[in-house]
């Protein structure tokens, strides 16, 4: 048997497949078209100093936010959907071991992100002419933009092992890698705060982005050897990563059906032993037919995540020995955890449709006296059940620290301090906020129902709108109205044309009827 044959097989069919190439052009041409209008926009990250060049600041940052985000796209699905599929367990009666399948899916979603992301370097080593840059800051940064991808696809693939539902994989992906990412790094800080001992804190180090603040000329300097530690200690927990995948997979799969099917008699046992007056209370909360809470649930998981990420927002605004020493609550800081709740906003809101799609379930749909206005309508009562509360908390926690944070630093209320730390600067934020949220839901459905991968929709839907229009800055609200507009225009469509028009015209339309069917014919 030759060796990883899933990996050969893998590598030849991306070597022929036509996407393969036309990714890295595609990349190129938007990160040019975003660089050029980062310049011409002036974009700056707020509180870099003038040997910093802004340009490279804003590529690296966006390189670095899309390199943790491939493994959330690519791989958190790759062995759960086989799972779901039964297509796995045909994959384990062959010769092949877990480690075979594990890196063979791993090498299959990860040579996309890769060749993105080499596609990339050259766009970024532009600033090395402009100046603020060193060709070994460069080289630097690469290695840790490479290591963070590759840590957030073997971060994927392990949960993708353990887990079998679509909106699961996805979300326990991304608590995985926000809480390496963001959580060890906060928990280094918060000890630092209280004058703990370095030593109790010394498993942050495998946080992929200490490589990342640690790749610049200024941080290298002081210290080098920081560098090398934490990109060598991330990058072999991205290996064990991939290791528990492979190991889990051959474990767990065997029991899978079995544990599934006690996990459901037990469940079927519970339901039946409520009483009377308990099924009386879930069938009120059940009508009036709410579709998305049927197909999709509460949401109580994402439910969790949202508040843990506001929670753990609140716990460092309310630690005032932060306040003199770290910048974290500053605008950026407020920028990052809003982005975070933006990007669980868009995977919610084109979760709905991706799975309807997937099942066959959006055709029953579609044939009920549903009208394309109520699943709409379902769908904002979703995002605002699980996203209003935590949003209004987050908005309160930023106005809260308006009085401190400026004074505590000792710098002098100028312009670009009430920009960033000022009533402005909340004001902005709460404006660029909801907009956002208005743009990610509505451009985002749009695509989960016309895309022929909509399991791409949520991707997508970030990069389109959050990602690319960051570059204008200020601007960004211009792009915020035009995807609200084209996603409120579009879905004003019947569902039926919109999901038929994703592939060929099987059925001509006989001469002498309508083309289109009015929007209730179903009633």
């Amino acid at each position: 048997m030759t060796f990883l044959p899933i990996v050969q097989r893998e590598l030849r069919a991306a070597s022929r497949r036509p996407s393969t190439h036309r990714i890295r052009c595609w990349t190129a041409l938007l990160a040019i078209g975003a660089s050029l209008i980062a310049c011409a926009a002036g974009t700056a990250i707020p509180g870099a100093g003038s040997a910093v060049n802004p340009l490279f600041a804003v590529q690296t940052v966006c390189a670095f936010g899309l390199s943790l985000l491939a493994g959330l796209f690519l791989t958190s699905d790759c062995l759960s959907e086989e799972k779901r599929e039964g297509t796995l367990g045909l994959l384990l009666l062959t010769d092949l071991k877990s480690h075979d399948i594990v890196l063979g899916k791993f090498v299959a979603t990860a040579l996309s992100a890769l060749y993105c992301l080499l596609a990339l370097l050259p766009i970024i080593a532009v600033p090395l002419l402009l100046g603020g840059v060193s060709l070994g800051e460069f080289w630097r940064m690469a290695l840790a933009l490479v290591n963070a991808m590759f840590f957030s696809l073997a971060a994927g693939l392990c949960v993708s092992a353990f887990v079998s539902d679509y909106a699961r994989a996805l979300g326990s992906t991304l608590a995985l890698v926000a809480l390496t990412a963001a959580g060890l790094p906060a928990l280094a800080a918060l000890g630092s705060g209280f004058r703990l001992s370095a030593t109790w804190f010394c498993f942050t180090l495998a946080s992929p982005f200490y490589p990342f603040a640690y790749a610049g000329d200024t941080a290298f300097v002081t210290q080098p050897a920081m560098f090398w530690v934490t990109l060598l200690a991330s990058h072999l927990l991205g290996w064990f990563f991939v290791g528990l995948a492979s190991v889990a997979l051959a474990q767990l799969w065997p029991n899978a059906k079995a544990w599934s099917l006690e996990k459901g008699f037990g469940r079927k046992a519970q339901s039946s032993r409520a009483g009377l007056s308990h099924r009386r209370r879930r069938r009120a909360r059940s009508f009036p037919f709410d579709p998305v809470l049927c197909l999709t649930g509460d949401g109580a998981m994402l439910r969790w995540m949202v508040w843990a990420i506001v929670v753990g927002w609140a716990v460092v605004v309310c630690d005032g020995r932060l306040w003199p020493s770290q910048p974290i609550l500053r605008y950026p800081g407020a920028k990052t955890v809003a982005f975070l709740l933006k990007t669980l906003v868009a995977f919610q809101a084109c979760r709905f449709f991706v799975e309807t799609r997937r099942n066959g379930s959006l055709e029953l749909l579609l044939c009920s006296p549903l009208l394309n206005a109520d699943l709409i309508k379902a769908q904002w009562r979703a995002l605002r059940r699980i996203f209003l509360w935590p949003l209004v908390v987050f908005l309160l926690l930023r106005v809260i620290t308006l009085p401190l944070v400026p004074f505590s630093r000792g710098e002098p209320p100028g312009v670009g301090n009430l920009m960033e730390t000022g009533f402005l600067g909340v004001f902005f934020l709460t404006i660029s906020l909801f907009a956002d949220i208005l743009a990610v839901g509505w451009f985002g459905m749009w695509l989960a129902l016309t895309m022929r991968r909509p399991a791409l929709a949520p991707a997508l839907t970030i990069l389109f709108v959050l990602v690319l229009p960051a570059c204008l800055y200020r601007f960004d609200l211009v792009a915020d109205i035009l995807f609200v507009s084209w996603g409120t225009t579009q879905l004003q469509q019947d569902f039926r044309w919109l999901v038929l028009g994703l592939t060929e015209q099987a059925l001509p339309v006989p001469v002498g009827l309508p083309r289109a069917l009015p929007e209730n014919w179903a009633a």
